[in-house]
C-alpha cells in the first residue's frame, strides 16, 4: 500500500466516508464487473456491487494491509457474490473480458486501433471464448477471472483465494487448457476461432 492510500484506509476506519469514497473510486467499475460476470444480471450486479462496498466499508477497520486493498476488496466482492447464487442455488459463472499476460499462453486478441467491422468481429471472438468458459468447472472460471479480468499477480490470487502460489500457477494452467478442449470439441466454436484468429493474423 503506498503512503495515500494507507491514509485513507486509516480515515475510513475511523468513519471518514469521504475518505472511503476517495479510496474505492478506481476500483468500483472492477467491483461491478466481478458482480456482473458471476451473475449474469446487470440488476443483480449492481445491488451486489453496492453490497459489497457497504460490507467494505463495515470491515475495512479489520484490514491489516496483508494484501493490497483492492485485492481485499475483490474477496469481498467474490464472496458476496457466491453467497448470493449459493442462496439461489446457482451455478458460479464466470466469463473472461481481456486475455492474461507474462508467459501464459492466453487466448489474446489484437487490437491495433480496429475499426468497426474488427471491433464487431472482437467482440463476436470475446463471446465465443465466454461461451466455452461457462463449460469449465467454476475452480476454473474462478481463477481465470482474477487473472484475465483483473489483471491480478500470481500472489494477489494466492491471497485472495488462501492458497499457494504454486497451486494458484498449477490451476491457471490448467484451466487454460481446459477451455482450449473445450473450444476444440466444440466444432462450431472451434470453427470461428480459427476463422477469426487467422482474420487477425493469428495470436499476438
Amino acid at each position: 500500500m503506498d503512503e495515500r492510500e494507507k491514509i485513507l484506509v486509516e480515515k475510513s476506519a475511523a468513519g471518514d466516508i469521504n475518505a472511503f469514497e476517495t479510496l474505492i473510486q478506481s476500483h468500483q467499475k472492477k467491483v461491478y464487473n466481478i458482480a456482473l460476470r458471476m451473475t449474469k444480471n446487470p440488476e443483480d450486479a449492481q445491488e451486489l456491487s453496492q453490497d459489497a462496498l457497504v460490507r467494505a466499508f463495515t470491515a475495512i477497520k479489520k484490514f491489516r494491509g496483508a494484501s493490497s486493498f483492492a485485492t481485499w476488496l475483490y474477496r469481498i466482492t467474490m464472496n458476496v457474490c457466491t453467497d448470493f447464487l449459493r442462496k439461489r442455488n446457482k451455478a458460479v459463472v464466470f466469463s473472461i473480458e481481456q486475455p492474461g499476460y507474462e508467459n501464459e499462453q492466453a487466448i489474446q486478441i489484437a487490437d491495433n486501433d480496429p475499426g468497426p467491422d474488427e471491433v464487431s468481429e472482437k467482440n463476436q471472438l470475446k463471446k465465443l471464448v465466454r461461451d466455452a468458459m461457462d463449460q469449465l468447472p467454476p475452480e476454473h472460471r474462478q481463477v481465470l477471472i482474477l487473472r484475465d479480468l483483473l489483471d491480478l499477480t500470481y500472489r494477489d490470487i494466492a491471497n485472495t483465494l488462501n492458497v499457494n502460489e504454486g497451486t494458484i500457477k498449477s490451476r491457471i494452467n490448467r484451466a487454460r487448457e481446459s477451455l482450449r478442449k473445450v473450444i476444440v470439441s466444440r466444432s462450431e466454436l472451434f470453427q470461428d476461432y480459427v476463422v477469426k484468429l487467422n482474420r487477425k493474423g493469428g495470436d499476438s
